[in-house]
């Protein structure tokens, strides 16, 4: 499982327009075991369309909020060394205002 742990306001929102960091942490099964990959999306509509994001020094995700208000939505999949996958989707993680 992937847990991904943004800071916040008290209202679960970030600002709009702004460069955002994501840290995120491997648990469970695969915590402590280097996966054979690991990789990221992003969708700022809401899961209609997704965007390949790079993890940031494997700890992180650093991304760019569109100017508008909106939502974001994050999705992980991590294939570990036999071949199992997790694909773990949040839908509207968090929103972001202006």
């Amino acid at each position: 499982m992937i847990r991904f742990s943004p800071e916040l306001t008290l209202s679960s929102t970030a600002k709009a327009g702004e460069r955002f960091e994501v840290p995120f942490t491997v648990e469970g099964a695969a915590a402590g075991q280097r996966p054979a990959k690991l990789a990221f999306e992003v969708s700022y509509d809401e899961g209609a369309t997704w965007q390949p994001t790079e993890a940031v020094d494997g700890s992180r995700l650093s991304l760019e909020h569109p100017a508008e208000a909106g939502s974001v939505s994050l999705r992980a999949e991590l294939t570990d060394r036999d071949g199992n996958t997790l694909v773990q989707t949040i839908e509207r993680a968090y929103s972001t205002t202006r």
